[in-house]
């Protein structure tokens, strides 16, 4: 069993640390507003932690190195992603009326 434990050790990816600027953290409490909405949208930034490009979306140009996750069928949330570092830095919160579509 302890050979089973150590073979799912390496197999396991890295976690990546999610990085929420104070800016984008201001942005969130005023524009959710209700805690319980705030609270859901951290939950689902948790997803982020284990693979980020499995639960999000690469954006076209201009934007390119930019991917989105939808947050409560509205909401966009625009990430980068530092594949060295381990990090996903979220840039934004978008309404998805802001959003342009090309």
């Amino acid at each position: 069993m302890s050979t089973w434990e150590s073979v799912s050790d390496v197999l396991s990816p890295s976690s990546y640390e999610v990085v929420v600027p104070r800016k984008i953290q201001d942005e969130v409490k005023k524009r959710l507003k209700n805690r319980e909405l705030i609270n859901r949208f951290y939950k689902k930034l948790q997803k982020l932690e284990t693979e980020p490009s499995v639960y999000g979306k690469p954006l076209r140009k201009p934007l390119s190195n930019i991917w989105e996750i939808y947050f409560e069928k509205r909401w966009r949330v625009l990430f980068e992603i530092h594949e060295e570092e381990r990090i996903v830095l979220i840039v934004a919160l978008k309404h998805k009326d802001e959003m342009q579509k090309h």
